[in-house]
């Protein structure tokens, strides 16, 4: 690979910048090795020139900072499989091989920042390494490495089972030692197959003695929560992030509970409500539907799919405008990857404005994964992590399907 030179210079027409600020016409950015040196117009600030600085003119191109997916499993990615029948079937360098190539088509979709959330074994902590030594290209890997989960709980198979207060504990320590970024905790079932995702998994207890263990290392938490109750059990345990926020009933129903919304707001804990999830299968079913009769099979699948489908959005829409709850982006275990815009166009039908979808996708996401001092927002000191639209996203979100430049840390991808 050819190494970056040691200046760049960046021309767009503007620069949407990840902290909501109003975008800044005919912008510069100079990048400095792998940081942002300076940033201004271009007819206000001194542009370097010689034989070592490079300059990228985009005259109809929109800056922004990389994009982060504070959500995704990037071991997963294969269409029509089960989680148990991915498990069977592949080893687990079959998996990494797999990450290696997810994570580069991710990259190469403006996503330069990745929160792993959960893999077999030591999969995700190899790719990290292969990463580093040069192997393969990623995007930034923020890893939990395996969850944690009680026995036979959702992702037991990524081997992390742990039950009891100690139990917990020394499950977190594992991790730390393994070279956890943060700990990702299965509060409720989910789509393992032996799993009820309608009930909490840990007790409160179980909860707190986690997110105690990780914050004495400096860890932030972050926890699967299908369950209603175990919403509740996690602001309890003053756990920092939800994932998914599913509000379902012990009877199967999803029910948005005002007053658990309240909390999670009040609380200042981010949600990352992963809206894309099951919607590309519920796609594929409906129109196979116009193709045959389904199966009785099928056609259960269906009335799930569009049930969950609808009160994900239903349910980010109520947190986002009744509450004002911190959102972020994350696509969880998709079979597509490079398929995140998918997910910004969804929370657009929830209601969210364009700006309020590219700060959660970038500056909010970077403070929930305790990053804002590094991406997330194209400031002088941080990491050239830059994405380049020909169209501007805040009239249509839809732009950021299409990349005409992905850099990062000052190297150019796409």
């Amino acid at each position: 690979m050819t190494p970056s030179p040691a200046v760049t210079v960046i021309k767009a027409r503007a620069l949407l910048d990840g902290t909501g600020a109003k975008p800044l016409v005919d912008a510069a950015v100079i990048v400095e090795g792998s940081s942002i040196k300076a940033i201004g117009r271009q007819g206000d600030i001194w542009l370097p020139e010689g034989p070592h600085v490079r300059t990228l003119d985009f005259p109809s191109g929109y800056l922004l900072p990389g994009l982060i997916d504070s959500h995704i499993h990037l071991s997963f990615g294969v269409y029509g499989c089960s989680h148990e029948e991915l498990m069977n079937s592949d080893s687990d360098q079959t998996m990494l091989l797999r990450a290696a190539r997810n994570a580069l088509i991710h990259l190469k979709s403006g996503v330069t920042t990745v929160r792993e959330n959960g893999a077999r074994n030591r999969v995700m902590f190899d790719l990290r390494e292969a990463a580093k030594r040069g192997y393969v290209t990623t995007p930034r890997l923020y890893l939990c490495g395996r969850p944690v989960t009680i026995s036979g709980g959702h992702f037991h198979w990524c081997n992390q089972e742990a039950d009891g207060v100690e139990g917990v504990r020394a499950a977190v320590r594992e991790l730390i030692k393994d070279g956890a970024d943060h700990i990702k905790i299965m509060a409720s079932g989910g789509a393992t197959t032996i799993t009820d995702n309608r009930r909490p998994s840990y007790s409160v207890e179980e909860l707190w003695a986690i997110a105690d263990e990780a914050y004495r290392f400096g860890k932030l938490t972050t926890a699967h929560c299908l369950a209603t109750q175990s919403l509740t059990n996690v602001l309890d345990a003053g756990i920092g992030m939800i994932e998914h926020a599913g509000f379902r009933e012990p009877d199967g129903s999803y029910k948005f509970d005002e007053a658990i919304a309240e909390r999670i707001a009040n609380q200042g804990v981010f949600v990352c409500p992963t809206s894309q999830t099951g919607f590309r299968q519920r796609e594929a079913l409906l129109a196979q539907e116009l193709e045959r009769p389904l199966t009785v099979k099928e056609q259960s699948r269906l009335d799930d799919l569009k049930a969950k489908c609808e009160s994900q959005l239903e349910f980010l829409g109520r947190m986002w405008n009744d509450f004002n709850i911190n959102i972020v982006t994350g696509t969880d275990a998709v079979e597509i990857l490079g398929d995140y815009c998918l997910g910004l166009e969804l929370m657009s039908q929830a209601g969210m404005t364009n700006m309020d979808i590219l700060q959660a996708s970038t500056g909010m996401a970077a403070k929930a994964i305790g990053q804002q001092d590094t991406i997330g927002t194209v400031e002088p000191g941080k990491e050239a992590d830059l994405i380049i639209v020909d169209k501007d996203p805040l009239m249509d979100i839809r732009a950021l399907r299409t990349m005409t430049m992905v850099m990062r840390a000052g190297e150019r991808i796409v």
